[in-house]
């Protein structure tokens, strides 16, 4: 329903509960014009709804196709035009209609139905929409807040920690300046493709850590740094990715002295399940300092991670933008590791501001608190609302019909014709009409059946060629919340490990000797022969 029907539909209800108010005066008060105000409190319907009949998909086919158009949204799955025009055909051929719809029907569709419109679909992960839900943020935030108050841990003992990578010398398309001439230009960009990453940490009060860099190779090389490099923590790596030795280095010579306070308060360490993240030692260090981790729900850092939301994207951004400028000077010569610095560098000093570090906690909805943030982010699969169909009226056994009908329009034109010919009472219209509601339904549910139906019959397909097993996930924040157990165990099994190797020399002793005593006389003789 658009803005202008509700208008009306409103300043009728208006008027219905007080009749003595003049209707202009209400016309005014709800911009509508006065006349078409009247007429609707005569009984005249609107121009659309009179019509109606004359439409080949019915009022409420049109409603079940754009509530079904926002559930394949929220699935993740938003239809196309084509699609769309696939389920409208669908539902054209249950009522006995099979030409095809015009070609400009789909943006009729949308102007008859604001609810929807035609946007841009981006892709997304398919994992990322299946395991974002609602109850996985839910208990997301409900942990959030027990560790907080259970801690009493301040505003600035709250941190996001992630990883990022960086091409080296990797620069995005931009529009610039050319001859009218060509419809596209090249442009020079550093040719070093070399992977390195960036270990980031923030908290909600503005303020960020000296980060890691993690470089591809063997050991750091004194050639990559010049006399005025930042004071940052930097290491290698086989791929230039982060490894579980790498995270404890981390935690124990970044993390750990830069965010420790004098009165020793709790701290709380936001992160993502990665496999150096719930490493036993990672978060046995964790546990001693008084760091309590909170991991974030699988495949949901696109929605809950501050530094995903607020920091990363501004930061890249004006690291491609200071390389570009720099290969502009020397004919876009390879991105070293000393240039890397200098360029990031630049780039963190100008994106890591105040504003910057908080947007990101700000649209996670961690800091103000505001869970229905991540609830109701376009990126979250939402809940399913299950459609409540009216059932199906008793037909009464009306005569005169020559066909049977296989829509509400059919119906309505072979009531109108028996009407004009023999003449009616209004309670049988009104049954017609009914039943030409009860066959619309009808009508629709049977085209979701068969929409359903091909969509299963290819899930089962798909199903019967590949049988995968698949990967039981385990909850990091559960593990973390028994590592004094894990701890434990290892330990009593590093006993026992120790106590049977204390026992190896005495009964290694003791076979030899057996051996020997199981041994003749003449076994135990050397004979020498000159």
């Amino acid at each position: 329903m658009d803005l202008h029907e509700q208008n009306i539909r409103q300043a009728l209800q208006d008027l219905e509960s007080n009749p003595n108010q003049s209707v202009n005066a209400v016309a005014k008060a709800y911009n509508v014009p006065r006349t078409t105000l009247r007429r609707r409190r005569t009984g005249v319907t609107n121009r659309r709804i009179s019509h109606e009949h004359e439409q080949r998909l019915t009022r409420r086919q049109e409603t079940f196709l754009v509530e079904w158009i926002l559930e394949q949204d929220s699935q993740g799955f938003p239809p196309s035009h084509l699609r769309a025009r696939e389920m409208a055909c669908q539902l054209l051929r249950s009522n006995g209609d099979t030409n095809p719809l015009g070609k400009d029907w789909i943006h009729k569709f949308i102007k008859r139905n604001p609810a929807v419109a035609s946007v841009v679909g981006r892709r997304i992960e398919a994992s990322r929409i299946a395991g974002t839900t609602q109850e996985a943020l839910r208990d997301f935030y409900k942990l959030f807040k027990e560790i907080e108050s259970r801690y009493n841990i301040q505003l600035a003992d709250i941190w996001n920690m992630d990883e990022h990578g960086i091409a080296l010398g990797v620069c995005t398309n931009t529009q610039v300046l050319a001859s009218s001439a060509k419809a596209r230009t090249y442009q020079k960009s550093p040719e070093t493709r070399e992977w390195v990453s960036i270990i980031e940490t923030i908290n909600p009060a503005g303020k960020a850590i000296k980060p890691l860099v993690i470089f591809k190779g063997k050991e750091p090389q004194s050639t990559w740094f010049e006399q005025e490099t930042p004071d940052w923590t930097y290491t290698t790596s086989e791929n230039g990715w982060t490894s579980n030795r790498i995270a404890l280095g981390w935690l124990n010579c970044v993390f750990l002295p830069q965010t420790q306070t004098d009165t020793k308060r709790h701290r709380m360490l936001i992160m993502d399940g990665h496999g150096s993240h719930i490493d036993i030692e990672f978060m046995w260090i964790c546990k001693q300092n008084k760091v309590q981790l909170v991991f974030l729900p699988p495949h949901s850092s696109h929605v809950l991670q501050p530094l995903d939301l607020g920091v990363f994207s501004p930061l890249k951004t004006r690291y491609r933008r200071t390389i570009s400028e720099l290969s502009c000077l020397d004919d876009a010569a390879p991105v070293k590791k000393q240039r890397f610095i200098i360029a990031y560098n630049l780039a963190r000093e100008e994106a890591l501001t105040d504003r910057t570090l908080r947007s990101g906690w700000k649209a996670a909805g961690i800091f103000p608190w505001n869970p229905e943030k991540g609830l109701k982010s376009s990126q979250v699969k939402q809940p399913i609302q299950t459609r409540q169909c009216t059932p199906p009226a008793q037909l009464a056994n009306l005569q005169g019909f020559i066909n049977t009908p296989k829509s509400s329009q059919e119906l309505y034109r072979s009531t109108r014709s028996i009407q004009k010919s023999k003449g009616t009472d209004r309670d049988w219209c009104r049954l017609a009409m009914k039943a030409g509601k009860a066959i619309s339904l009808l009508n629709t549910q049977h085209a979701l059946d068969q929409q359903t139906l091909r969509v299963q019959s290819a899930q089962i397909k798909q199903l019967s060629i590949n049988k995968t097993r698949k990967k039981i996930t385990v909850n990091p924040n559960t593990r973390f919340a028994n590592i004094e157990q894990i701890k434990q165990a290892q330990i009593e099994q590093a006993a026992r490990q120790a106590e049977l190797d204390a026992k190896e020399p005495e009964l290694e002793a003791k076979r030899a000797a057996e051996a020997i005593l199981s041994m003749s006389l003449q076994a135990c003789q050397f004979e020498w022969q000159i």
